[in-house]
Parts: structure tokens; sequence; C-alpha cells
């Protein structure tokens, strides 16, 4: 008798998706089970149970998270909760300081845009334009509802208290902000201006616009790749912007 592996592969889908949902349940009790134990400590020790606990559900969970309204309307929650960033798989340990008092609202705002810029956006040197940190916010944090106004204060704010470097005017109304001290050299920031609203620039292209040498272009975009703050396509030989690309 010939073996029906439609149902062997049906049983074993189910399986797997039995274990999943152990998993995850295991992953809740035990930071059930944290939680109760630190009810009997300080406010800090909750806090860290809290944080632990959603790091161990995001963690087991994987992409069945993402993939599940309910789940991830439940850790985003927990998050809140606990004081942590409220973007999935964000570690959200940034220290944040005190810039609108007990405006609980701002001061959580401040700490999604520091995660922002000082987590998520490390891999582009930590820098970003204004437009860009907009529509970046809007797209990994659907479940916020804030004003452009809003964060357009809580960035500036992080400058006025010096908790970030001074912004870059880039010209045209653009302005480039950044989370990280980066040592802007006159070259750099011209380099930036001439690719504001340009898909790549080439080194010979940097060099007749900018009317420098090919070795002081080529030296500048070497550093600012060093920076993260380009990306050079090694088949085409273009570099690109990503912190300052259209989104």
């Amino acid at each position: 008798m010939v073996p029906d592996r439609d149902n062997d592969k049906e049983k074993k889908q189910k399986g797997e998706k039995k274990d999943i949902r152990a998993d995850i349940s295991d992953a809740y009790k035990s930071f059930d089970a944290g939680l109760k134990d630190a009810q009997r400590e300080d406010e800090g020790r909750r806090k860290e149970v809290f944080e632990e606990g959603v790091e161990r559900i995001e963690k087991k969970s994987g992409k069945d998270l993402i993939a599940s309204k309910m789940l991830v309307g439940k850790v985003l929650e927990l998050r809140k909760r606990a004081g942590m960033a409220e973007t999935i798989g964000t570690a959200g340990k940034v220290k944040t300081p005190i810039l609108f008092g007990k405006d609980e609202f701002k001061q959580k705002l401040v700490q999604e845009i520091l995660v922002i810029g000082t987590e998520e956006l490390e891999d582009i040197g930590s820098a970003i334009t204004v437009v860009n940190l907009i529509d970046y916010f809007r797209e990994t944090r659907p479940n916020w509802d804030v004003k452009t106004g809003e964060i357009l204060e809580v960035v500036r704010k992080l400058e006025e208290k010096e908790v970030i470097p001074p912004k870059v005017d880039l010209g045209e109304e653009e302005v480039l902000i950044r989370f990280k001290p980066i040592e802007m050299s006159n070259d750099i920031q011209e380099i930036l201006m001439l690719a504001t609203g340009l898909p790549s620039l080439s080194v010979d292209k940097v060099a007749s616009h900018l009317g420098w040498s090919i070795e002081r272009a080529q030296s500048t975009l070497t550093l600012m790749m060093k920076m993260d703050l380009t990306v050079l396509d090694e088949v085409s030989g273009d570099y690109y912007f990503p912190g300052i690309a259209p989104m």
C-alpha cells in the first residue's frame, strides 16, 4: 500500500505549528512567573523582568509573531508597560534624557527617536534627513498617532540640549540629522549637498560638479563609506546615500 504523503505532510505541519505555539506559551508562562516574583522586589527589578520577558517572547515567536496581529498587539502592549521602544525586535535600552518633564507622550517619543537614530539607523551612519526620519517613523511605527510637528519638536529639543550633534544644512530646505558625533568636514558636507535629490553619484560626477581632482573626490567618498554615510555599488561604481535618498 502506497503511503499517503499528503497526510504525512499535513501532520508534520500541524506538529510544527503545535511546537511553535508551545514555545510561545512557555515563554509567556516564564514571563508571568518572573513578574510574580518581581512583585515582591523593587520597581527597577520589575522593569528588568518586563524587558527580559518581552525579548524572550520575541525570540521564541520569530516570524510567527509578526504574522499574527493579535500577538503583535499583545507584545506592543507589554513593551509599552515596560517603557520599552514600541518596535518589535529593538532592545530599546537607550538612555532617555528627561526633556519634557511630566509630558509622558513626549518622553516616550524622545526614546523612540533615539532608538531609531542610535540603533536602527546605525548601519547608515546614524544620519538621516528630517523628511526621511518622519517617513521612517511612520512606516515602522504605524501604531503611533504622532504629528510631524511633535517629531520636529523632539528633534529640536535633542539638539538644543546637546543630546545629539547640530544638524547639517544641505541646502534647498533639506536638513541632515545626526545621532552620533561625525566629523563633518566641508568636503563631506559639499558631497551631501550635491547628493540631495539625486539617486546616486560617481567619483567623476563629484569631481566635475565640485571642480575637484579625482583623487580628492575618491578619498572623500572612501572616508564617507567608512563612516557608513554612503554605500558603493561595486558593479556600477556609483555611490548611494541611504540617509538622504527619498524613501
